[in-house]
């Protein structure tokens, strides 16, 4: 027979192992960064990972979801600069869940 002790100190639910999910978003204009507070809103992934061409405005935003990250439970926040080339695949897109492009034509402004 459980002892008093034992039967106090049981978990009574059990923690359930959500899947590593891991997303990237391609383009972190007004669309893509919508697209990732709403990920990290609702907890949908394990891990982000952000890519664009723009390093200045990557990393800027990137730091501001990880700044946001204090308040929300959020998971692991990466970034990597794009480079375009087709054949270029960096682990940002390799082995992810989901990958939204969320791009649109570079004018170089």
């Amino acid at each position: 027979m459980a002892t008093l002790k034992d039967q106090l100190t049981v978990n009574l639910l059990k923690e359930e192992q959500s899947p590593q999910n891991k997303i990237t978003v391609v383009g972190v204009g007004a669309v893509g960064m919508a697209c990732a507070i709403s990920i990290l809103s609702k907890d949908l992934a394990d891990e982000l990972a952000l890519a664009d061409v723009t390093e200045d405005k990557l990393k800027g935003e990137t730091m501001a979801l990880q700044h946001g990250s204090l308040v929300l439970r959020t998971p692991k926040i990466v970034s990597g600069k794009d480079s375009g080339d087709p054949m270029y695949k960096p682990k940002l897109y390799v082995l992810r869940d989901l990958i939204l492009c969320t791009i649109s034509a570079y004018t170089g402004d």
